[in-house]
């Protein structure tokens, strides 16, 4: 394991630190209790690529395993804290594992009714957000990725404030109301199959972005329940504000023939720009028991951007079914994700039609574009998975996948090698295996 420097001192750091925790917190704190979880999973396909940064001919430990340890204090009966820290594949580097925190906020609970905390939270927005980093909580071997992928940051630094409402006689259903607001930093990475030499090298890159959100959820749970829905307005800028594209102006070279100035050194009237691109997002969920052991659970997302057509605007979703037979659950799910069709247009513009090499500057304004269409996410996918997850015991899971992905115009999950098409209306499979614990 390829422990970035970073990971290393907060691996030391995080020893030293629950020492002097250890050695203090009982003076204060009346109750005090730790918990770790991890997945140990290995997958790999049968395509000539890499998808999803890690999965690919060979084999690989790298997309699903992660493990990590959390702390809660509880200072007494309104006041507690919560630490986590993961070690998971970097953000990063696609060789690199780092150690980083998900969550870290102290909570103040006034009565039964009300929750406020701040620090690190993660956004709740899916079904499984707060637990989708611990395998053994659910059934599948990775939550579909065509959905999870949408939102690529799912903490935030800020604040939350909740209330509940105990309904019916019984008290056997909770409906909550969770606003929340911050801030964070993360990091976007894309693959570029040629690059640009010798100015920008093929390969893996990587964009430190910042965003400013604020949004709201609604659950409800009750016995074989689970409905959540939620809405979100993001501000997002790139680090050093540099800024977005807007548009890309077309400058016609005769009849019929013409290109896109994608960046500013190419000739044309100047590339439209904006710092801030704004994202509204909406998501809705349900797990729902039918009984008999049979389970449903569908959700969906819509991610809409407002200022460039080169980004995440999409729509996502999928639908699993489950099947408890004693400790074995089997489950089919059918997922997708769809760009928008403006986006997949001007992919289709950027990649489909390039220079003929006769025109001097030809392969340079080509290699341009088609490095400007790989740096957004256009996608058109959708999966098919069968698999099963067998209960080991309460606190363990053993899980095994077959996945199949059709491509369809473009997918951003897809590493495509230099001197290669991008893969288009063709599928692939992935065998996963994995096994989860949480203790």
């Amino acid at each position: 394991m390829n422990l970035s420097p970073l990971a290393r001192r907060g691996l030391r750091r995080l020893l030293a630190g629950a020492a002097l925790l250890l050695a203090g917190l009982p003076a204060i704190a009346q109750e005090l209790s730790w918990s770790t979880y991890g997945t140990l999973g290995f997958a790999r396909s049968d395509a000539a690529y890499t998808y999803q940064t890690h999965i690919d001919r060979n084999g690989t430990l790298s997309r699903d395993s992660v493990l990590g340890v959390q702390g809660d204090v509880r200072f007494g009966p309104q006041w507690s804290a919560t630490a986590q820290l993961k070690l998971a594949p970097s953000a990063k580097h696609d060789s690199r594992w780092d150690l980083v925190p998900a969550w870290a906020f102290v909570a103040w609970r006034p009565n039964d009714d009300w929750l406020l905390r701040a620090g690190r939270l993660r956004l709740p927005m899916y079904l499984y957000s707060e637990s989708m980093d611990v395998g053994q909580t659910h059934d599948m071997v990775r939550l579909p990725t065509e959905l999870y992928s949408v939102l690529p940051v799912p903490d935030f630094n800020g604040l939350s404030v909740g209330r509940s409402w105990t309904l019916g006689d019984e008290g056997q259903r909770e409906l909550g109301i969770e606003a929340f607001g911050g801030a964070t930093r993360s990091t976007a990475r894309f693959w570029l199959s040629e690059g640009l030499a010798p100015v920008v090298p093929a390969g893996a890159t990587y964009w430190p972005v910042k965003a400013r959100l604020a949004g709201l959820a609604i659950t409800l749970r009750q016995p074989d329940l689970l409905v959540r829905a939620s809405l979100s307005r993001s501000a997002l800028q790139r680090s050093g504000n540099e800024p977005f594209p807007s548009n890309y102006p077309w400058v016609p070279l005769g009849p019929g023939l013409g290109y896109y100035q994608v960046n500013d050194s190419l000739p044309g009237p100047g590339v439209p720009t904006v710092t801030t691109v704004h994202n509204s997002i909406g998501s809705l969920g349900a797990e729902i028991g039918l009984g008999q052991g049979w389970r449903v659970t569908v959700e969906a997302v819509r991610n809409v951007q407002h200022d460039s057509p080169f980004g995440v605007d999409a729509t996502a979703g999928y639908v699993a079914v489950f099947k408890q037979i004693d400790r074995l659950t089997p489950y089919a799910s059918l997922s997708t994700q769809r760009s928008r069709q403006g986006t997949r247009d001007w992919y289709a513009r950027l990649t489909a039609n390039p220079l003929p090499q006769a025109i001097p500057g030809a392969a340079q304004i080509n290699a341009a574009q088609q490095l400007a269409a790989e740096v957004f996410w256009p996608a058109e996918q959708h999966a098919l998975a069968i698999g099963a997850s067998y209960r080991l015991t309460p606190a363990v899971k053993l899980k095994g996948e077959w996945l199949h992905t059709r491509i369809g115009q473009v997918s951003h999950l897809v590493d495509t090698p230099a001197g290669s098409a991008p893969p288009r209306d063709t599928g692939l499979n992935v065998l996963s295996v994995n096994l989860s614990f949480a203790f």
